[in-house]
């Protein structure tokens, strides 16, 4: 109804009462008229009875039929209503009858005499008894002899004082008295419809004379509207309609003289306005000239900022490298500590050079970022590693606290999350003189799209101001920018993290309070993945060992906890070295094992004694391995620490792989209770590079006799060309495990050297490694797509230079089937074609179930090897590395360690399309097959027998 016009509004209140009315008078009308129709009806009925059964005592008494006849007859004719009129004798006889066979037949009653006790409380001049039939209403009267006195009651009147002759029947119908009431209904129901007819052309005309004006108006208002200001209107409004068409007719003249007015001030504003459009064009031309030379000076900018990065880096390059060779001499203490703090302030004047150049691509809007997994933890634990030096240096505790809802593989670009954590994490420690740095991560919120991650550093440090925190995250803003502030810096690092962190979908911000210390916190958009390669850290091996855990510092006992309860150790953690040695005390008296104590601390000055005394006890009575963690970094008092008893001392802080490695060697070493630490295995095994042949290309003749010098220092064998034309010219008859090639050369750059070199075929699948000192957005999509596999930022560390070779190269010098590598490589198992007892071991010693392993193996090989074959002749590279993994997973089942051997080192050449170095692994896979398939006979036999 809200909708509804005037018109519809008028008519529903005409209409609905009158509607109402009709109704109403109608129904009330038709059912008294009904009432009325019924009650004549019955009223009638009685009457005639009664009358009839006075006027027929006479004829009666005197039986004179043909009376009674007449009588009966005058009463049928008096009323249309009268179907049939009888009189009856007390023997229910018909002495007289007026109507149809089949009427009379049910107008008799059974018990005459009832008629005259029925009427006892009535008048019996006027007593009649009703029934209903079939065919109408019936009426019955008693015929008595003798009236009884006018208060004598009924009840006292006796057959002695009367006698009852008989009695009258009369059947009345209510048929025209139906008819009268449908012509009723129907006259109601046309007096009712005129009446709403008269209501609604009386209610239509009334609207209309209200909508008809009130259309015009609008109307005419639309006409106002589009600008014809001339419009009057015109109706036969009157009253208050009357008023309002004369004010909007008074409006549209004002609006039109209004309007000439404002077309003469217009033209003047257009004149004015001319004059100055035309000083604006001379303006504009100015600006856009100013633009073109800003954004030519931006240009500019970034080019002198990217060749100044290379042309800093270069020299760097030579600084930093020849300072590592120096320190590798014989050197006294002095020339030691001038080289290494030569090294530190080129490391810190190339992260500084860093901070700009990030800058300046965040504000020229250049930064790119990737996407491809990555391991939070092993992110974490590479920047403590990277830190942890300056936080045992000032004996801070630096804890990761990463929880279990984390997923391990993440997608995202873990460079810069890195980046954003290593800048939050040593200000942290910069700023913190005391206490604990302390690292904490957690899922926020996930949904379908991704999760969002929560990470905070949190420190005891000097704290912030408000005013502080205000200007924190500007640029070139310091927290103490005064001329004798303690912390040094370029106040960019906060401005990048920001930057970094809103580009990657997050937020970033502070809570602090000054002398309170700090928490920095943001977020970040990733989402879930599985495709992080296995990283080996495999909680099988440890699972349901029991290790008992002291450090007095709460994060980092609950961290080494949180650690190992994800490997499935049972933990149990003490707040006190105390409470650890009334355990160990208990386990000791009541004989029960325990597989490893872990024991963390800052140096063990006032807990000197307590360590004493559980390391005796864990060597004498327990016999399980202690792992020492402490700030102390030097090797005098970790050489201390193992004197009296510990088998690892750790410097802090504490990650995850560097546990998990001292935990599978420890507690599968046998020997691990002599009190002597085993050797740890080198970050980047630097033997395994030996013999290689690698070519170095740089036209600066410092970085390429560093580069040279470094890698023959490693065993490796060089050959060094000074320009792009010359390491074309060697690689053409050469073939390369790697090439080391320099971007910004003369006459031919390192792309193009690098296009060239692919070009000509002989080092097609050689891997080509960039060494550049540019830190572009686009550069490493340049680089990939001009055919280089990696590439490594100057300056050179020995190393990253390790690491990267070791990366492209490994699987050729370490896994390359020929003699020599075989003669490294070569144990019983590894040489094996099949060792059923580890097949048995492999079933769990179900005989059947390794005969049934072998047997599918068996089956398999000959399709596998048409496979692998086929494939490999069609170079189809994608195929075989599937067929070549499928065997590898087959054979990881079965004892057959050299097929497993065989086919672990094809795939690892595949994914690292090394493909020159696959044409006598190939052989060798399929002579193993048949090998297999003719060992395999023997433990087969019986089988095949049976069947």
């Amino acid at each position: 109804m809200k909708d509804w016009g005037i018109s519809k509004r008028i008519m529903t209140l005409a209409l609905t009462p009158t509607i109402l009315v009709a109704l109403l008078l109608g129904t009330l009308f038709i059912s008294n008229h009904i009432n009325d129709s019924k009650y004549s009806l019955t009223a009638r009925g009685k009457t005639i009875a009664t009358h009839l059964a006075l006027a027929s005592e006479y004829g009666l008494i005197t039986l004179d039929e043909k009376n009674l006849a007449e009588m009966a007859q005058a009463a049928r004719d008096n009323d249309k209503d009268l179907m049939a009129v009888a009189i009856f004798d007390q023997n229910n006889r018909v002495l007289a009858s007026v109507g149809s066979a089949e009427t009379l037949s049910v107008m008799s009653i059974d018990n005459p005499y009832s008629l005259a006790r029925s009427g006892s409380s009535n008048n019996l001049m006027r007593f009649a008894r009703t029934a209903e039939s079939e065919q109408g209403k019936l009426f019955y009267a008693p015929i008595i002899s003798k009236f009884p006195e006018t208060y004598e009651s009924w009840q006292n009147y006796s057959q002695a004082n009367a006698q009852l002759l008989g009695y009258v029947a009369v059947m009345m119908t209510d048929e025209f008295s139906a008819i009268s009431r449908y012509n009723t209904i129907l006259t109601t129901l046309f007096i009712t419809l005129i009446g709403l007819l008269i209501g609604g052309f009386l209610a239509r005309r009334m609207s209309m004379s209200v909508t008809t004006p009130i259309e015009k108006m609008v109307e005419g208002i639309n006409r106002i509207k589009d600008g014809r200001l001339d419009t009057r209107i015109e109706s036969e409004a009157n009253a208050e309609l009357l008023t309002l068409q004369e004010g909007i007719n008074l409006m549209a003249e004002n609006m039109e003289h209004n309007q000439d007015e404002m077309q003469l001030a217009v033209d003047q504003a257009t004149e004015d306005l001319r004059e100055t459009l035309e000083t604006l064009e001379v303006n504009n031309l100015e600006l856009d000239i100013a633009r073109r030379q800003a954004l030519e000076a931006s240009r500019v900018k970034t080019e002198f900022l990217a060749n100044m990065s290379h042309e800093i880096r270069t020299p760097m390059n030579g600084v930093i490298g020849f300072t590592e060779l120096l320190l590798k001499t014989e050197l006294n203490n002095k020339q030691k500590d001038f080289l290494f703090d030569i090294k530190r302030s080129a490391t810190s004047l190339l992260s500084i050079i860093d901070d700009i150049l990030d800058y300046s691509k965040i504000e020229a809007g250049k930064m790119s970022f990737e996407r491809y997994p990555f391991d939070l933890r092993e992110c974490v634990d590479d920047i403590f590693r990277m830190l942890g030096p300056n936080a045992n240096k000032k004996g801070i505790e630096l804890v990761s606290l990463i929880y279990s809802d984390v997923p391990k593989a993440l997608l995202g670009d873990p460079i810069r999350i890195k980046q954003i954590i290593t800048n939050l994490v040593n200000n942290a420690i910069k700023f913190t003189k005391s206490g604990s740095v302390e690292l904490y991560a957690e899922v926020e919120s996930e949904n379908k799209k991704g999760l969002k991650l929560k990470i905070q550093v949190k420190d005891s440090g000097i704290g912030l101001t408000q005013e502080q925190q205000r200007n924190l995250f500007k640029a070139f803003s310091q927290a103490d920018s005064s001329t004798k502030r303690e912390f040094g810096g370029t106040g960019l690092g906060l401005v990048i993290s920001k930057s970094l962190v809103e580009k990657m979908g997050g937020n970033i911000g502070v809570n602090s309070n000054q002398g309170e210390g700090s928490t920095f916190w943001f977020t970040l958009q990733c989402e879930r993945t599985d495709a992080l390669p296995e990283d080996g850290l495999t909680g099988e091996f440890l699972a349901n060992k029991s290790v008992l855990v002291f450090d007095p510092h709460p994060s980092t006992r609950l961290s080494i906890t949180q650690i190992l309860e994800e490997w499935g150790m049972l933990v149990r953690s003490f707040e006190k070295i105390d409470d650890l040695m009334t355990e160990i005390d208990l386990y000791s008296q009541s004989g029960k094992s325990i597989e490893l104590i872990i024991i963390g601390g800052q140096r063990f000055r006032r807990r000197q004694q307590q360590l004493e005394y559980i390391c005796n006890k864990a060597q004498t009575q327990l016999y399980c391995p202690i792992i020492t963690f402490t700030t102390a970094g030097n090797a005098d008092f970790l050489e201390h620490l193992h004197s009296i008893g510990v088998n690892r001392a750790m410097t802090k802080p504490v990650t995850h792989r560097a546990l998990y490695n001292s935990l599978i060697e420890l507690l599968k070493t046998p020997s691990i209770h002599s009190g002597k630490e085993p050797a740890e295995a080198p970050v980047g095994d630097a033997s395994l590079l030996k013999d290689i042949y690698v070519l170095a290309v740089d036209d600066n003749p410092a970085n390429l006799r560093l580069v040279t010098t470094l890698l023959q220092d490693l065993n490796i064998k060089v050959d060094a060309a000074e320009s792009g034309m010359q390491a074309v010219s060697l690689s053409k008859n050469k073939v390369y495990d790697a090439i080391l090639m320099d971007i910004q050369m003369p006459e031919m750059d390192g792309l193009e050297a690098t296009r060239t070199i692919r070009a000509n075929r002989t080092n097609l699948n050689t891997p080509i490694i960039a060494l550049t000192a540019h830190a572009m957005a686009s550069e490493r999509e340049q680089l990939l797509e001009a055919g280089m596999d990696d590439y490594m930022t100057k300056p050179v560390s020995e190393q990253a230079l390790v690491n990267l070779l070791l990366k492209w190269t490994q699987a050729a010098s370490d896994i390359n089937p020929t003699p020599t590598v075989q003669q490294e490589i070569e144990d019983e198992n590894r040489n094996q074609s099949l060792d059923w007892s580890l097949s048995l071991k492999l079933a769990n010693n179900n005989e059947q179930l390794a005969i049934d392993m072998l047997k599918m193996l068996v089956d398999s090989n000959f399709d596998t090897g048409r496979n692998i074959h086929a494939a490999y002749q069609s170079q189809d590279f994608d195929q075989l590395l599937q067929h070549v993994h499928k065997l590898h997973g087959a054979s990881c089942y079965v004892g057959t360690p050299k097929l497993k051997h065989l086919s672990n080192v094809y795939e690892t050449l595949l994914k690292k399309q090394q493909y020159n170095k696959l044409e006598e692994l190939h052989e060798q896979l399929l002579a193993e097959l048949e090998v297999v398939n003719k060992e395999a006979e023997r433990f087969l036999k019986p089988e095949k027998a049976d069947s």
